[in-house]
């Protein structure tokens, strides 16, 4: 057990080693060294460098733009319940961003972060009158 638990400290500080990195390689502007960094962070369940590199494939920041790339990430963050990433993923849906536009997944995704408070999900729920797309039960 107390293998288990000393092995545990050590794979949360790698983790938190390679985000800790690579918002420092952000904030330097070096962002193709970030990006490797966010996206070994992200790949070991970091749920902020998940969402992160969902923002950099939207912007292609130290990487190529890939909205489809962008989708990926933006997914796996929002299902691990970043709201960021559940607004960002509905938006790209209401904008058919990297996929085809889909209204009921925006109020999905939108919905999850409106549940969680957010105000500006509560906003973009309003504007797009999202509760119109909502499955029925």
């Amino acid at each position: 057990m107390k293998k288990l638990l000393i092995f545990i400290m050590i794979c949360t500080s790698l983790i938190a080693n390679d985000y800790n990195d690579a918002i420092k390689l952000y904030n330097e502007n070096n962002f193709k060294d970030a990006a490797v960094s966010f996206e070994k962070a992200a790949n070991s369940g970091n749920i902020e460098a998940a969402y992160i590199m969902g923002y950099i494939y939207t912007g292609g920041q130290g990487v190529k733009q890939n909205l489809k790339e962008s989708l990926s990430w933006y997914t796996k963050a929002a299902a691990l319940g970043h709201t960021n990433a559940q607004i960002n993923l509905g938006f790209m849906y209401i904008g058919g961003q990297g996929t085809k536009l889909d209204y009921k997944k925006a109020a999905y995704w939108i919905g999850k972060a409106k549940a969680s408070g957010s105000s500006k999900a509560a906003l973009l729920w309003d504007e797009f009158k999202l509760s119109d797309y909502m499955e029925k039960n």
